[in-house]
């Protein structure tokens, strides 16, 4: 299979070096790690009116398995390998069409055009040396416009007080317990998607990113951050200034920019967060590889042309349940909506977990492409 041909080799290439240390590689397949996770989601979304493939009331119960093996360290190497099953249990329409595939759970879980219920979820190996870090093959990312699953090679190096990052991507999606979006190419027949980072560690209050990234004949996204962080009397608070734009490729397609501000203050328990988002007034901001500047669970138009969203995000953990809350207001073009969310994560007893998700909208009655939605999920998981 070409998407994990890299572990595939790097799994051949540490077998054939049995021969020279037997022991030691039997000691880092014996003394490796089995995990895995048994989970059940439910979800249902009401809308105001259907009005898109999109847009529909749904309500499904999806259950999954994971299973993953993880080597000990062998001269610094190490695999991991993972799949993710699926089956619906549930759905109140089997045979309504959603905009990714016939019946209710297709809503978020995809369907393929194999109809596939199993997938890869980790496959890759890893080399790690104190300052030096990387990953080829299937691997879970969470940077700047590259997010979630990736099939991809990973370097992360620090050299005194600089950081490098490094990511080419060919592939990306999403296989979890809560939702599944199969792999697909991220810039199919032009060598996928790169990106560059350095991060230059001023002290150890405030920091300073440049990247770039680049999708051949696609697009390039140029971007900086800025960020502050300090302590005084048990408060903890920073801030981060972060802007972006966009060189596209394809015909048509306009150039595009997004500045995103953000405070925080940790005060006796309480996380409060502040954050503002602007859009280029001429054009939506384009991404193909993830992004990781949308706090909302839904947040639909934060990347539209001339959006402007401002959140207050407030958490807390009161007893053993750690809960945070979200209040949004993006204005764009001629139109204005709100979004409350709620999210909730409790540990039932020793390895199995609760979390539970709200979310409702309250959108433009203007706007005919969207209408009002109210969302509900719950997810319970035992791992081991």
């Amino acid at each position: 299979m070409k998407k994990i041909s890299l572990s595939i080799a790097a799994i051949a290439t540490m077998t054939m070096m049995s021969s020279l240390s037997a022991n030691t590689l039997s000691e880092a397949l014996i003394n490796g790690k089995v995990t895995g996770d048994l989970s059940v989601t439910y979800e249902v979304r009401d809308v105001k009116k259907d009005i898109s493939t999109y847009y529909q009331d749904t309500a499904y119960s999806m259950g999954s398995v994971a299973l993953g093996y993880k080597t000990d360290t062998f001269y610094n190497f190490g695999v991991n390998v993972g799949f993710r099953a699926y089956k619906a249990l549930y759905q109140d329409d089997s045979n309504k069409l959603t905009w990714k595939g016939t019946g209710d759970a297709s809503e978020r879980f995809y369907e393929t055009r194999h109809n596939r219920n199993i997938d890869i979820e980790t496959a890759h190996i890893s080399y790690d040396l104190e300052n030096l870090h990387i990953k080829a093959g299937r691997q879970y990312l969470s940077t700047e416009w590259v997010d979630k699953t990736h099939d991809a090679v990973s370097l992360y190096s620090s050299l005194n007080d600089t950081d490098i990052e490094f990511i080419w991507t060919s592939k990306h999606g999403r296989i979890t317990n809560r939702d599944y979006r199969p792999m697909e190419q991220v810039n199919p027949g032009n060598g996928g998607l790169y990106k560059l980072g350095i991060t230059q560690n001023f002290n150890e209050n405030i920091s300073a990113k440049a990247y770039g990234v680049t999708a051949p004949s696609l697009q390039d996204i140029y971007g900086g951050k800025l960020e502050f962080k300090n302590s005084v009397n048990s408060i903890d608070y920073g801030a981060l200034a972060h802007y972006a734009q966009t060189n596209e490729d394809v015909n048509d397609v306009k150039n595009s920019n997004v500045l995103e501000l953000k405070t925080f203050a940790t005060i006796a328990g309480y996380t409060a967060t502040l954050g503002f988002v602007k859009i280029d007034k001429d054009a939506a901001f384009n991404y193909h590889a993830g992004e990781t500047i949308n706090p909302m669970e839904e947040g639909d138009q934060l990347f539209v042309k001339d959006a402007k969203t401002t959140y207050l995000m407030l958490s807390k953990d009161v007893f053993d349940v750690n809960l945070t809350a979200l209040y949004g207001i993006t204005k764009y073009q001629e139109f204005k909506k709100s979004e409350f969310n709620l999210w909730a994560a409790y540990e039932l007893v020793k390895d199995l977990n609760l979390n539970l998700g709200y979310a409702l909208t309250n959108e433009d009655n203007k706007d005919p492409s969207t209408t009002n939605l109210n969302q509900f999920n719950a997810t319970i998981a035992y791992v081991f």
